[in-house]
């Protein structure tokens, strides 16, 4: 995306970059379509259970056993008991969940958007610690998408998470928008070591033989010691004056000897754990890839956003085996289930199983949020997003991404627990279909 000189053109490249012209209509059954085709095997998978939460939900939900925790933007973190499909406690922060709750040894640990970080016990939700980072904040740079300097720092509207924690070894370990990354221990929540990055971390980490790895709003990837916190290497992926093509908020995936992470540059990277060199990069053609890849023995698995795709790529050389069209903005990371499936929801309320060797839809399921359409964002006839209304002058991004939002948007990832799917909408919908 290139930057641009004034509004008009700016409302031009967004429509062009986004997606506009995409069709976004399929179906206006209020169930699942089982999409079989003569390509693959249909999935029998039909809503059994929905919960309203009336809140925003950018997290992906967790689950521990029959537990199944769901963060969200209201503050509360909500626990469930699967077998019974109660709410069994809830615990109320005191600003909005924008990460995704690691569960481990009897503790529920997260991070808010007051710059709290803290550990709940997992039974009773009751917070046994807390720890206060440098603050949390939505990234923001001044000219950013061709905005001019007198605006100042302009958010950017598809920052949607903060960083989420992992656990290891005794310790809690996770990035934060004050530009460092923390290790805590996990018990205490005492501060064991924090390294200082170039820019907010908004990326999950992950860790692999005494190695973290995570991606900063830089454009960054480093890696750096679990124990001590001391760097070991560090990658530049692509910036962007603009601040548009610019930054890593995908965790990366990790296999034995290799990192594979996308970024908002269009690319998808392969580099060596032990010293960050490229193995390989995917041209994802100018399109950001947010989320987590997923990994099999053979294959990358990640999804796009500009051009609404799932990518299967070989894990060896980078190179396209296949792409299922999603047909618009995909945030979520593809929920590998079985070596068969593939599920990925979209940012229009749109949840797509694929047959994991040949990319062939089998099934697919629609959103009340985006039937109903109460904004009246989608033209009918065309199946398209109306620009005109979506990205008027009158109207700023955040507002077009809140409204997408409205038809029950997949930014939080599906998960597959017991034989169940769950996806959770922005909107603030629990979802549990079940193979009929």
């Amino acid at each position: 995306m290139k930057k641009c000189l004034c509004f008009t053109a700016l409302i031009v490249v967004v429509m062009s970059l986004y997606g506009c012209n995409i069709l976004v209509s399929r179906s206006t059954d209020v169930k699942s379509d089982l999409a079989a085709t003569d390509k693959g095997e249909s999935i029998n998978l039909d809503l059994s259970w929905q919960y309203a939460l009336n809140a925003p939900v950018v997290a992906t939900p967790v689950a521990s056993g029959n537990q199944l925790v769901v963060a969200a933007e209201n503050g509360n973190l909500y626990s469930f008991d699967l077998s019974s499909r109660k709410l069994m406690w809830l615990y109320r922060a005191e600003a909005a969940i924008a990460s995704v709750p690691a569960i481990a040894n009897g503790m529920i640990y997260l991070l808010s958007r007051d710059g709290v970080f803290q550990a709940l016990d997992q039974f009773t939700g009751t917070r046994v610690w807390r720890f206060a980072t440098g603050g949390e904040a939505r990234f923001a740079a001044v000219g950013s998408y061709g905005m001019p300097a007198a605006v100042g720092a302009v958010p950017d509207p598809w920052d949607f998470h903060l960083s989420s924690p992992i656990v290891e070894n005794g310790k809690v370990y996770f990035g934060s928008s004050d530009k460092k990354f923390y290790a805590l221990d996990a018990v205490s929540g005492t501060l064991v070591w924090t390294f200082n990055a170039d820019n907010m971390i908004h990326s999950a980490p992950a860790i692999h033989n005494g190695k973290l790895f995570f991606g900063t709003w830089g454009s960054k990837v480093y890696a750096v010691d679990a124990n001590t916190g001391a760097e070991l290497w560090q990658f530049q992926a692509g910036v962007d004056a603009g601040f548009v093509m610019q930054g890593i908020s995908a965790s990366p995936a990790l296999d034995e000897q290799h990192v594979y992470v996308g970024a908002r540059d269009g690319y998808v990277y392969a580099l060596r754990q032990t010293d960050g060199t490229t193995v390989w990069r995917y041209d994802a053609q100018s399109s950001w890839v947010l989320a987590e890849a997923a990994l099999d023995a053979e294959n990358v698995y990640v999804t796009t956003s500009d051009t609404g795709l799932l990518l299967a790529l070989d894990k060896r050389n980078g190179k396209e085996k296949y792409r299922a069209d999603t047909r618009f903005w995909t945030y979520t990371k593809p929920l590998l289930v079985d070596d068969r499936y593939v599920f990925v929801g979209n940012m229009l309320g749109e949840l797509y199983g694929f047959d994991k060797k040949t990319g062939a839809a089998l099934w697919y399921y629609q959103t009340s949020e985006r039937r109903a359409d109460i904004n009246d964002i989608i033209n009918d006839e065309s199946g398209k997003l109306r620009a005109e209304k979506v990205f008027s002058q009158g109207v700023q991004l955040q507002a077009s991404v809140e409204w997408v939002k409205s038809l029950g948007a997949f930014v939080a990832s599906p998960i597959w627990v017991n034989n169940q799917l769950i996806a959770v909408t922005a909107t603030g919908d629990v979802l549990l279909f079940e193979i009929q």
